[in-house]
């Protein structure tokens, strides 16, 4: 078994390329994948920092070592005797935050909610580049904002930092929901935006965003910081608006205070935004595992609706080099791992 993990938080320098098979037995409700390919999210690299280790060493069976990697797009090598949904050798995708479970590894282990059959239309690349960022676009308006497709259908739409691959796949989502679509990115990245049906974007590096938009009904904000209140100041101010934003304190009050301590703190705070910024409707939003938004996802791909955007492509042994590529910011779309390259 080829995986990397982590034996310590760190830099890129402390993931660990390794051949140790592991023995993980099957759980009834379980399915073993060979991995084909797996793609490099954000919040992998803050977790190996130690993002989040409040809950996630709670969670842990066992510290270290940890075996990072949330999306899988891979074939079906055993499964679980309830198992009813699907068969040993096809081709599944999904995302899981399971943090006894990663996909740094060439065999993993999911839930069989956490996946489902592969688009046809899509490489194993391809498809590891989709189900973490839908799922947590899914989650943030249905699960946090409390949107469904028909109140978001038409609506004038704002993603700040539209580039990454969360913010390409929701450019194609909302358009596809019939929305107005703004959303900001650096010069290099213009073209890409526009070209997955951005109507209208934005070059930060030259344009305040906030000096030429203007009655918004939706900011999805994926970089949070000091530009919060221009978000919040280009939408309408009445309580059909809603700011979501996936950039906020709460896992690091987390963190810094403890849970018995942080998390009133944590949702103090954000009652406070609350009612700072009423009657706009306020939103922290985080990843939730969800069959439904997967099942849509699969639908919606296999239609040719949304088209997946890859920056590069590494092998599992060139991990670090992968991770540093993330870390700079800059990558447009996903950062992809072949297994089997």
């Amino acid at each position: 078994m080829k995986k990397v993990c982590i034996n310590s938080y760190g830099d890129s320098s402390c993931l660990e390329f390794s051949e140790l098979i592991l023995n993980t037995p099957l759980a009834s409700n379980d399915i073993k994948i060979s991995v084909k390919a797996t793609s490099i999210n954000p919040i992998d690299v803050m977790k190996r920092e130690g993002y989040g280790k409040s809950i996630f060493e709670k969670q842990r069976k066992e510290l270290f070592p940890w075996i990072l990697g949330t999306d899988v797009a891979g074939t079906i090598l055993e499964i679980g005797d309830n198992v009813t949904r699907f068969n040993i050798g096809q081709d599944v995708w999904g995302s899981s935050t399971n943090p006894n479970r990663g996909t740094y590894c060439d065999v993993a282990f999911f839930h069989e909610d956490e996946l489902d059959v592969k688009p046809t239309n899509l490489s194993f690349q391809e498809a590891a580049a989709l189900p973490y960022a839908a799922i947590t676009t899914w989650s943030a308006l249905i699960r946090w904002a409390g949107l469904r497709p028909h109140d978001i259908e038409n609506k004038k739409v704002f993603i700040q930092g539209g580039s990454g691959g969360i913010g390409t796949y929701a450019i194609q989502l909302f358009k596809n929901l019939g929305c107005y679509v703004a959303t900001t990115c650096s010069q290099k990245n213009l073209d890409l935006l526009e070209n997955i049906g951005a109507d209208e974007v934005i070059n930060y590096e030259t344009t305040n965003f906030q000096e030429i938009l203007s009655e918004y009904n939706i900011v999805y904000d994926l970089l949070g910081g000091d530009q919060e209140k221009n978000c919040i100041d280009i939408l309408s101010k009445n309580n059909s608006s809603h700011y979501i934003t996936l950039v906020h304190p709460f896992m690091s009050t987390l963190d810094a205070k403890g849970l018995f301590l942080g998390l009133p703190a944590a949702i103090a705070k954000r009652q406070q935004l609350k009612k700072k910024y009423k009657p706009i409707n306020y939103h922290w939003a985080v990843y939730r595992p969800s069959l439904s938004a997967l099942i849509e996802l699969t639908r919606i791909t296999q239609e040719g609706k949304i088209k997946p955007i890859i920056n590069k492509v590494y092998s599992l042994e060139e991990i670090s080099a992968a991770h540093d590529h993330v870390e700079t910011g800059h990558a447009s779309g996903k950062i992809i791992i072949d297994m089997e390259k």
